[in-house]
């Protein structure tokens, strides 16, 4: 009975540790391409909806769709520039049924910045 639980306390530890790694060594991605993270409104979507919903929104193709969390989602956005991401990244941003938050990753110092909203949607 005590191996029972002891593996099972391994193999949760083993489990955290697993995601922790995932989360702390990504590979960078390669310019003009921007990896986000996006917060849903609605914290049942599904993986496939959500990267459905957020390739419609964003109007470009998106890769490495990764579930982080009840209503959070980190992916790529494939763009054939940086201004076409940054524009991909506001288009999710702005639609406010789907999405909370948008944050995409700086490449330069790989620390998340806040896609900038609208005026309209700041007001």
């Amino acid at each position: 009975m005590i191996c029972r639980r002891d593996g099972a306390l391994l193999a949760t530890a083993l489990l955290l540790l697993g995601c922790e790694t995932l989360n702390s060594r990504l590979p960078p991605v390669p310019p003009p391409d921007l990896r986000v993270v996006v917060t849903t409104a609605v914290e049942y979507v599904s993986q496939a909806e959500a990267s459905v919903h957020i390739a419609n929104a964003a109007r470009v193709p998106v890769r490495d769709v990764y579930e982080l969390g009840a209503g959070r989602y980190r992916l790529v956005l494939v763009c054939p520039d940086i201004a076409t991401c940054r524009a991909a990244a506001q288009r999710i941003a702005n639609d406010r049924t789907f999405a909370l938050a948008v944050d995409a990753e700086n490449p330069n110092s790989r620390q998340t910045i806040p896609v900038r909203p609208t005026r309209d949607a700041s007001r």
